[in-house]
């Protein structure tokens, strides 16, 4: 049951990324596929001055290149990422942190960025599609990471940025390869985390 309301929700959401966002074909940018390998643990990015070039406006083809997910009405900026403790006793969860940009005029569900990131891991026989992960949570009661995973689920304001979160949960130790869709869910770019 809990796995048919999530998908309902994935495709829900979805719905709405895609009905908001606008692809425009006019546009310069570029939405060439991108590719890169970094390994999962918590570090402090210097990617912050490469946002400087990226549309502030939903007018644009949508694009992901050097940790920057421009999606037209968000941006996602990829910071940081680290390997945690999940939910379910001897799980673990791939955390990626992010800054999520509203570049239209109006409110935006940042979650939506689910419909159109995936994370894949190998298995012994197949390349599979890993769940939203949840963090376990501490000895009273809380999320570790509480504040960013309520920015990605609460509405956010048309020009302003949050800090949030996006959770994978692994299957084992194997890189985790992060693709990037646009709102036609054709892949637009790879980013590959290594498991340690």
């Amino acid at each position: 049951m809990k796995k048919l309301a999530l998908i309902t929700t994935i495709a829900l959401a979805s719905l709405t990324l895609a009905a908001c966002g606008n692809n425009n074909s006019n546009d310069k940018t570029t939405n060439s596929t991108s590719s890169k390998a970094e390994k999962a643990i918590n570090k402090t990015s210097k990617k912050e001055s490469k946002t400087s070039g990226v549309p502030t406006d939903a007018d644009h083809k949508w694009f992901f290149k050097d940790d920057i997910f421009y999606a037209g009405n968000e941006t996602m900026a990829l910071k940081s990422s680290e390997i945690r403790d999940g939910a379910e006793e001897g799980t673990k969860v791939l955390v990626l942190h992010t800054t999520i940009l509203n570049n239209s005029k109006k409110e935006q569900d940042p979650s939506n960025f689910y419909m159109v990131i995936h994370a894949k891991q190998k298995t012994d026989t197949s390349n599979i599609d890993l769940n939203p992960g949840t963090l376990a949570i501490d000895e009273n009661g809380n999320s570790p990471l509480q504040a960013e995973q309520d920015n990605l689920n609460n509405a956010l304001l048309p020009g302003k940025k949050v800090d949030a979160i996006l959770m994978f949960t692994l299957k084992n130790t194997n890189p985790v390869t992060i693709e990037f869709s646009n709102a036609d869910f054709s892949k637009l770019g790879t980013k590959t985390y290594k498991i340690e």
